[in-house]
């Protein structure tokens, strides 16, 4: 039985990698200098010889997506990319990008209907190699759902099916995303993917950023584990199989670490987020169900990594305003030991968000035996710009883009996501664009607190929100399509010579006042509602009832004006005509006496 439990796993574990080797050896290689393509699938790798100009075109039908996986890319390191290159581009010919030697040895290129792979080499002697996959599916769905954006301070990821089998075509991207001045740590617990030793058929690329366009941090297959740290708070994860022996795939957690591997301070929304290390922690004696906050009833959320979310209007935060700045205060520290003695540090962490001009200031102070650290960044104001459905401001308008009618009235809300009693709001400035990157042209409702469109009007506002409306309208020689951008001015309301309180300002006046804090926000697209068939058909009909009344009225007209023409000719021909003839005989009346 132990024998064959190990001719079992020799089975599992060598034999498809033969396999995929023979498939190498017969199936893949593409000798020949460009080829055409018609398989829904297909792996090749190719060894491109100096002076090679080949071309390999992927055609597929039009309602299908061609995707294009390079697993391997090894030209001559030492050539120019003017020298030696490969170039995809789309069905049409247009480029979708150009691999130098020094380009990524993974990419991903995608297009409806096929592909073209162009591959140039200088004259010089290289053992070159390129290893490419590519499938196809319809436009719209993809093989396998999966992938998708993250965020949090911990967590797991897992590939399709885990701990099962994954499904063939596999091609999931995650992106992650922890709290500011942060950094991840990524521990594989399983990988168990198609063994070989340059990754080139099943893999893991980790990107040490945003997306796969990010510095590649590491590339994992076969079976094994893994712990991996990037340099910022973000990390984009790639799982690509292909149609071949498919295992476990992968299981990996994140966890949110400082950046300084002490401690780390973020200001955003309507909280804090201060993380400290675990082993950090360890060092100076203490666990995390030992720290509270000035509330002793607030406590960490986690304990690896230990995080603290506090709130700025509770936990005993202390709210500060001096010298046109707004500071919200709290103090990490550890709970008081019991009995005589200690011989562990007092630990006390200061955590401070200053919010000023268009920026938030963060800064956390850790505070043990006179020891003192501080860490800073910024960050701004979040305001949301949002419709409603009527004056009254009490139904969001929810559909996206927002479609109306050419001059319909518009009500919107900005509101300062910062729930603070004490701030309120002010509409500086609006202007639209048909651009939604707001070019040239544009059209200021207000500006500078100054109303330039006439149907502009003011609400009254609140604590933390401003209220106005327009009439929509579109740009002449441009799309049926608004965007509008404001910007805000966020007010202590107990400062009365605040920006908030002195409405319009000229270009002289402009920098009178006190305190003031600024935001921007954008909202859009607005829309004009297409006409309906029967509302076409019913304008149609009204004009042409018009037209027809008014054709109507043009005939009565003109022939009573003909008839009285003819009428007038009629009489001066008779009395021309009369005038012209001889007395002749005449009955005369006789005289009586």
């Amino acid at each position: 039985m132990i024998l064959l439990g190990f001719l079992q796993i020799f089975l599992l574990l060598v034999a498809p990698t033969v396999a995929q080797t023979a498939t190498q050896n017969g199936d893949f290689s593409a000798g020949k200098c460009g080829e055409v393509y018609t398989q829904s699938h297909k792996p090749f790798q190719l060894n491109p010889a100096p002076y090679s100009d080949c071309t390999w075109e992927i055609i597929r039908p039009a309602n299908e997506t061609v995707r294009l996986i390079f697993s391997v890319l090894n030209l001559n390191p030492l050539a120019e990319c003017s020298q030696e290159n490969v170039t995809v581009s789309d069905g049409n010919g247009k480029v979708l990008g150009v691999l130098c030697p020094d380009s990524p040895r993974i990419d991903v290129y995608e297009s409806v209907g096929g592909l073209s792979v162009r591959v140039f080499t200088d004259p010089n002697s290289h053992s070159r190699v390129l290893y490419l996959f590519y499938n196809s599916f319809l436009t719209g769905s993809a093989p396998v759902p999966c992938g998708g954006n993250l965020r949090g301070l911990s967590g797991n990821i897992t590939s399709p099916n885990y701990p099962g089998r994954h499904p063939d075509f596999t091609f999931c991207v995650w992106h992650l995303e922890t709290p500011k001045n942060t950094k991840i740590e990524l521990s594989f617990s399983e990988i168990f993917v198609e063994i070989d030793p340059l990754c080139r058929f099943d893999f893991i690329a980790v990107y040490d950023g945003p997306s796969t366009s990010a510095p590649l941090l590491d590339i994992l297959c076969g079976r094994t584990t893994a712990t991996l740290e990037t340099s910022s708070n973000s990390v984009t994860l790639m799982l690509s199989t292909d149609y071949a022996n498919s295992y476990f795939g992968f299981s990996t957690s994140y966890t949110a670490l400082p950046s300084s591997n002490t401690s780390s301070l973020s200001c955003a929304g309507d909280a804090m987020t201060a993380i400290i290390s675990p082993s950090y922690l360890a060092s100076l004696g203490y666990s995390a169900h030992e720290l509270t906050l000035i509330n002793p009833s607030c406590g960490p959320i986690s304990s690896n990594p230990v995080a603290f979310i506090i709130p700025y209007q509770a936990c005993g935060t202390v709210k500060k305003v001096e010298d046109n700045l707004i500071s919200y205060t709290n103090t990490i520290s550890a709970s008081l030991a019991t009995g005589l003695i200690t011989r562990r540090k007092q630990i006390q962490i200061i955590v401070t968000c200053e919010l000023d001009g268009n920026t938030t200031v963060e800064i956390m102070y850790l505070t043990r035996d006179n020891v003192i650290e501080e860490h800073r960044d910024t960050g701004r104001y979040d305001v949301g710009l949002s419709f409603f459905k009527s004056d009254d401001f009490a139904t969001p308008e929810t559909q996206s883009p927002y479609k109306v009618d050419l001059n319909q009235t518009l009500f919107l809300q900005a509101t300062l996501n910062f729930p603070d009693p004490d701030l309120t709001v002010f509409t500086e400035s609006c202007f639209a664009s048909a651009d939604p990157s707001f070019q040239d042209p544009t059209y200021d409702l207000i500006k500078q607190g100054c109303v330039k469109d006439d149907t502009y009007h003011n609400y009254p506002s609140g604590s933390g929100f401003a209220r106005f409306s327009f009439s929509a309208f579109k740009f002449l020689r441009a799309d049926i399509s608004v965007y509008l951008k404001c910007r805000v001015i966020i007010c202590d309301v107990n400062d009365k010579m605040s920006r908030c309180n002195q409405g319009c300002i000229t270009r002289q006046r402009r920098d009178l006042g006190s305190s003031k804090w600024k935001a921007n926000a954008v909202v859009g697209p607005i829309r004009l509602k297409p006409h309906t068939k029967n509302e076409v058909s019913e304008s149609i009909s009204e004009k042409r009832d018009e037209e027809s009344l008014t054709n109507h009225s043009n005939f009565y007209i003109l022939g009573i004006l003909v008839l009285v023409v003819n009428v007038l000719i009629l009489s001066f021909v008779i009395l021309r005509y009369s005038r012209k003839q001889p007395a002749g005989y005449r009955y005369h009346p006789l005289a009586t006496q």
